[in-house]
């Protein structure tokens, strides 16, 4: 069973010590599990989408005969790193424009296993 509660609490952490603006937990099929996202976007909408994402870089890098580590989108104000949060879920971190994703992702592996406690 899904500990909303202590997940939101990591999220929070990942948000405080990571110069992260926004963190939100997916679930592989692109359920909403916890954290923060922008206003008026449709929850549901938008944490699926980065499901549907995941799963075509995936696609990708298979038959690439490689593995997937990450998925980036760079927009115009804002930039999304998204990557594994355990087995069972998806990170996506909305990070600042000078924000480093690798640095980002490296910072935050710390907190899978802590994440995947919980879910």
């Amino acid at each position: 069973m899904v500990d909303t509660t202590a997940l939101e609490s990591i999220l929070r952490d990942i948000e405080r010590n990571e110069g992260v603006q926004e963190a939100m937990l997916v679930s592989l099929a692109g359920t909403y599990l916890a954290g923060s996202f922008p206003k008026g976007v449709h929850v549901d909408t938008f944490g699926s989408m980065f499901a549907v994402l995941v799963g075509s870089a995936e696609t990708v890098t298979s038959e690439a005969k490689d593995a997937l580590e990450s998925v980036i989108i760079n927009a115009k104000g804002t930039r999304y790193l998204i990557v594994h949060g355990g087995r069972k879920a998806l990170l996506v971190l909305r990070l600042p424009l000078s924000a480093d994703p690798a640095r980002t992702k490296q910072a935050v592996e710390k907190y899978v296993p802590r994440i995947e406690e919980h879910l």
